[in-house]
């Protein structure tokens, strides 16, 4: 009987029941920030507003920003400054992503929280879409977002 106990024990072990290693936390918050920023993005959208800008039915400035709001994942993400910050039962990792929008570069900064449940949030360096506009509720909400940004930051310490 205590040999069909080592080889339990064993094979648990072999199989990484436990702590995710830091590299299985880092490959998992790579996939979900890569998730998140492509349910963002949506393919052909840019190619119409830059239709309708030339066809006069808006303006430039409009498919400019629509153009370079979101991350275009299939462009590319790189990775960097990525720290994993555990705590009690609970893990953060924190750190930046780069990339394209359809017309030029950007990114962001991304905590993925990692307990009873798994949080993506992300930062990212411009809104053009929000700030094209100065009205109160789009100031608003980037101030939620900074916010919302702001307290889960407090993870990466």
């Amino acid at each position: 009987m205590k040999v069909v106990w080592a080889i339990c024990a064993i094979a648990l072990t072999l199989t990484g029941c436990g702590e995710k290693t830091d590299e299985q936390l880092i490959g998992s918050a790579q996939e979900a920030v890569s998730k998140e920023l492509a349910s963002n993005y949506k393919p052909g959208e840019c190619d119409n507003w830059k239709v309708m800008a030339s066809g006069g039915v808006t303006s430039n400035s409009a498919a400019v920003a629509v153009c370079d709001n979101d991350f275009n994942v299939s462009k590319g993400l790189t990775f960097s400054d990525v720290k994993i910050y555990r705590h009690d039962k609970r893990a953060a990792i924190c750190g930046v992503v780069s990339g394209h929008t359809d017309v030029s570069r950007i990114g962001a900064r991304f905590i993925y929280t990692v307990g009873d449940k798994k949080i993506v949030t992300i930062k990212q360096s411009k809104y053009p879409l929000l700030s094209r506009y100065k009205d109160p509720a789009n100031i608003d909400l980037m101030k939620l977002q900074r916010d919302q940004y702001d307290l889960r930051a407090k993870n990466c310490q």
